[in-house]
């Protein structure tokens, strides 16, 4: 579970550092915003394996 929750936020800075790159943005806008959904929706995927687990 815990590397499930590293990678989906990895996932989400790389994804977004490559596209703050690619618009040539100031601020790291969509590194933040991806790595905040990507960590939601991680978060979200843990809490229904654990219920249907439980």
């Amino acid at each position: 579970m815990a590397f499930q929750l590293f990678g989906s936020c990895l996932a989400g800075v790389l994804l977004g550092k490559w596209l703050d790159a690619q618009l040539q943005l100031q601020r790291p806008l969509w590194a933040v915003l991806l790595t905040v959904v990507f960590m939601v929706a991680a978060l979200y995927s843990l809490y229904r394996q654990l219920l249907r687990d439980a």
